[in-house]
């Protein structure tokens, strides 16, 4: 390999494993050396690739969440035959929820770090957590585009809500013993939503 296919084979070594670690034992648990040994690589390759953990758990929660959107934006684009506008829309709404639930449930580290574990790391990660809210409160928004009584409504703040709903959701679903199923969360999800986007 390349120095720069070496560099990238490591980055996604790294990666699985701050997954694993992440997702399960936590990120204040997990220290450099464990993600190296896991990774098989040196503590000097490490930061070749990453400036610390915060970095390497941002590259993470950044990856995790892009494969989220892609996932919903794929069922949106799947779910888009609407006869009745208003129908529609409901139908879009749930199918992206359908996809963002499914996905963060599939593979409970996905939601651990994506909902706990970026949290747990504190400011530094704000920015990054700031940037995926707006980036699907701004997806969330456009579905809600030309409804009926919704037109002295700041849609982008309530999406942000709902959005906050959904990780709340998700936290609990986490934490939950016995844990509810994706389908039971699904249900609550596009309650909240669809009770916020009719008017």
């Amino acid at each position: 390999m390349s120095p720069q296919e070496r560099v990238g084979d490591r980055r996604e070594r790294l990666l699985t494993s701050a997954l694993q670690r992440f997702g399960t034992q936590g990120y204040p648990a997990t220290t450099i050396d464990t993600l190296c040994a896991d990774a098989k690589v040196s503590t000097r390759a490490f930061y070749e690739c990453f400036t610390g953990r915060e970095a390497l758990l941002s590259a993470l929660f950044e990856q995790i969440m892009a494969e989220a959107m892609a996932a919903v934006r794929t069922a949106l684009a799947s779910a888009a035959d609407p006869t009745d506008e208003q129908v529609g829309a409901d139908i879009l709404v749930s199918a992206g929820l359908a996809a963002y639930i499914g996905y963060m449930t599939a593979d409970e580290r996905r939601a651990r770090v994506a909902h706990a574990e970026v949290r747990r790391a504190g400011d530094p990660l704000h920015p990054s957590r700031r940037r995926s809210v707006h980036e699907f409160a701004d997806l969330v928004a456009d579905l809600a585009q030309g409804r009926t009584g919704l037109d002295d409504v700041d849609m982008h703040r309530v999406a942000i809500g709902l959005i906050g709903a959904i990780q709340e959701l998700v936290i609990d679903w986490i934490g939950s013993e016995p844990r509810p199923s994706a389908s039971v969360v699904l249900t609550s999800a596009e309650h909240i939503f669809l009770s916020a986007l009719s008017k």
